[in-house]
């Protein structure tokens, strides 16, 4: 008799008339979550190292590695670390190059930009140890503020149409995408780097956490950005406005 197994026939093909598979793939969280979200396993130091380096050398795979929904606390309090951390570095930059302005202000007598410099110092001094004491608060609060803020904006584009995260998921996307405030550690140009890494990081984030278009995600997040900006153009045109009626009325 023989050992061999019977013969198992091959599987029947698809159907000719399948629908074509979507070029968007759907959400399917990785196997291993994000270190921040296993500090009892990896350690607190270990996974505030390694969630940071995951989103700046792979985005794409620590937002698949990042859950749906589940905890609030954890892109909270992630957040609330790396953006004091961010404002930290920004108090001192300002503090350094705050009174480098007065360099070029050589009609001052001498004595005078001293006494300039020193006052200068001594409210940065006073204005960083005050944001540093109020960085958490300010995270904190600014944190839920654009989250409301972006969810709006992607209930308005139909970015949430396929989503089952609901607010909770454009948090986790606003709490984890706050890693970019690190980027003010670079000197001078360090909040436009952040600015802008930010809107990537979100895009991506919301892309995948809302099972969303990127052109959706895109849409959401350019709605505050554009909004913002009109109304800093119309603020200046009516500053303007107001400053040419107050020369003309004093001719």
């Amino acid at each position: 008799m023989s050992s061999l197994p019977p013969d198992v026939p091959p599987p029947p093909p698809p159907p000719t008339g399948a629908p074509p598979p979507s070029p968007y793939a759907p959400y399917v969280p990785a196997a291993a979550g994000l270190p921040w979200e296993m500090r009892p396993q990896v350690g607190f130091a270990d996974a505030l190292v390694d969630t940071i380096r995951l989103f700046v050398t792979s985005p794409a795979e620590a937002w698949s590695r990042t859950r749906e929904k589940g905890d609030l606390g954890q892109p909270l309090l992630f957040a609330v670390l790396v953006g004091w951390i961010g404002v930290a570095f920004n108090s001192v930059w300002s503090l350094i190059f705050g009174n480098m302005w007065l360099r070029f202000l050589p009609m001052l007598p001498p004595q005078v930009r001293d006494q300039v410099a020193l006052k200068g110092i001594g409210t940065g001094l006073g204005s960083t140890l005050f944001a540093l004491v109020l960085a958490p608060l300010f995270v904190i609060v600014g944190i839920f503020v654009s989250s409301a803020i972006l969810h709006v904006c992607f209930m308005i584009v139909g970015a949430l149409s396929g989503s089952t995260a609901g607010f909770e998921g454009t948090f986790r996307v606003v709490g984890y995408s706050s890693v970019s405030q690190l980027a003010q550690a670079i000197p001078i140009v360090g909040g436009l780097v952040a600015g802008i890494w930010n809107i990537v990081l979100v895009v991506m984030g919301a892309q995948r956490i809302h099972r969303t278009t990127q052109g959706k995600a895109i849409a959401g997040v350019l709605i505050p950005i554009v909004l913002c900006c009109g109304c800093a153009v119309l603020a200046i045109l009516f500053a303007g406005a107001a400053i040419l009626a107050a020369i003309s009325g004093n001719r």
